[in-house]
């Protein structure tokens, strides 16, 4: 007589079981995973900033003097652009050939310079920007229908500003408003525009190593700009017009959160078109300063340390660095 071995079977419960402690599992390691890949997207960001630094001051190195932060010919706004601090650095991030494709003289808008102007730099892009390497048309400024690429960084101006009887911090040091006899000088930042408007000479010109006199660890140089919304807002770096490559300090937390609309519908939009703010934990936002290294601020910061380190001379005392 054969006895036949029976084979049991999972039951439903036991199932069921099984499946609630995978998801279980599952639930208890996805925080992990994407802190591990923020944390990777957040050093390759670091990493970048840390090659801008470095470019910067080889640029310095070969021409004696900083980039400057932009150039327009002509009172702001609308006016056709030339280089800027991200343009002029190409060949010192290992961009030499995409360099010689620009024409030096002509405006970045035209037809001649669409080539560079549409180019995705990995070194501009930060992996937490969801919006960097798109091609897309700015939100003012003589684009002319135009698209530019997108990128996550821009250069620190200095300390906006107005002249008497405006909105504090209407102006900015991105155009030729710097011009204006009010402008307080030891507002400015290492990066700045050096245009001219009907042949006056601009009193403004590129920094140099010397005239950071507040201390080069305590000088912000390039930091990150991205947004949740509005992303015609966001950074273009080869779009030397205005904010686009450049942002200002505005003694306001809000001009340092990573949402142009949320912080335009607290105030002037001005500060918010030059404002800094990244997706990284905590919105912390990576610098680069002056001596190459490279630091995270929280939007939390005291505004008097902000507003100290944005300056390349405004004789605050040396801050703590964060």
């Amino acid at each position: 007589m054969r006895i036949q071995s029976q084979r049991r079977a999972f039951t439903l419960v036991e199932l069921l079981v099984v499946i609630a402690i995978i998801g279980i599992l599952v639930g208890l390691l996805l925080p992990a995973v994407q802190a591990a890949r923020e944390a990777a997207r957040r050093m390759q960001c670091s990493n970048n900033l840390k090659q801008i630094g470095l470019a910067v001051h080889n640029y310095e190195s070969a021409y004696k003097k900083f980039p400057p932060g932009n150039i327009t010919d002509g009172p702001c706004c609308g006016t056709p652009s030339h280089t800027a601090w991200s343009v002029a650095i190409l060949p010192f991030i290992e961009q030499a050939n995409l360099d010689a494709t620009y024409n030096h003289s002509l405006p970045l808008e035209h037809p001649d310079n669409a080539f560079l102007r549409e180019q995705n730099l990995a070194t501009y892009n930060c992996p937490s920007d969801p919006v960097a390497g798109q091609l897309l048309e700015p939100a003012s400024g003589p684009r002319n229908g135009q698209r530019w690429r997108t990128s996550s960084y821009r250069g620190m101006g200095g300390v906006a500003w107005a002249p008497a009887g405006q909105y504090a911090y209407r102006r900015q040091w991105d155009s030729s408003d710097i011009l204006n006899s009010e402008c307080p000088v030891d507002r400015k930042g290492i990066f700045h525009w050096t245009g001219r408007i009907n042949g006056q000479v601009n009193k403004f010109s590129s920094e140099k190593f010397g005239t950071i006199s507040d201390g080069t660890s305590n000088t912000l140089m390039v930091g990150e700009y991205m947004t949740m919304t509005t992303p015609r807002r966001t950074t273009f770096w080869a779009y030397s017009y205005t904010s686009f490559v450049l942002s200002c300090m505005t003694p306001e937390s809000r001009t340092l959160i990573p949402d142009y609309s949320l912080c335009a519908a607290q105030g002037d939009s001005n500060p918010c078109k030059r404002a800094f703010g990244a997706f990284h934990p905590g919105n912390l936002i990576n610098f680069v300063r002056c001596d190459g290294s490279v630091n995270p601020l929280s939007p939390t910061l005291d505004m008097k340390v902000y507003w100290a380190l944005s300056t390349i001379a405004g004789g605050e005392a040396e801050v703590e660095s964060f």
